[in-house]
């Protein structure tokens, strides 16, 4: 591990971070508050677009995009920003390669273990 690979992620995580809060700040005034996580769902979406775009780009032939690119967009920036990005991108390759099996153990066990251990930890928490 390089130091400047840590100072890549840390920026990288801090401008997705800042993002991420104001994707939710845009979503209040342009929506106004509402039942439905808007933001969270934005912050998914746009996190898994860009995911796809610069691993894609980095796959071709003569791609300018190398390991420290990486580093501060895709494990700083969009690990800031979201990590359903990182989530998707796994499942993808998964599918891609034709391990059917392992990228649904991977979505049912990353919603249900996660969702089960949130639900879980605030209940023993919250009183």
């Amino acid at each position: 591990m390089l130091f400047r690979d840590i100072v890549l992620v840390f920026f990288g995580a801090g401008l997705g971070g800042v993002c991420r809060w104001g994707i939710g700040i845009a979503s209040i005034r342009l929506l106004g508050e509402t039942r439905f996580p808007f933001a969270t769902f934005i912050a998914n979406l746009v996190a898994c677009a860009l995911i796809g775009a610069v691993i894609g780009f980095s796959l071709r032939e003569f791609s300018v995009i190398g390991v420290p690119v990486k580093l501060f967009l895709v494990t700083g920036f969009l690990g800031g920003l979201s990590t359903m990005s990182a989530f998707g991108l796994e499942t993808v390759v998964l599918l891609r390669r034709g391990d059917f099996a392992f990228a649904g153990m991977n979505v049912f066990m990353t919603l249900f273990c996660c969702l089960l251990t949130l639900w879980w930890i605030l209940r023993a928490t919250e009183s």
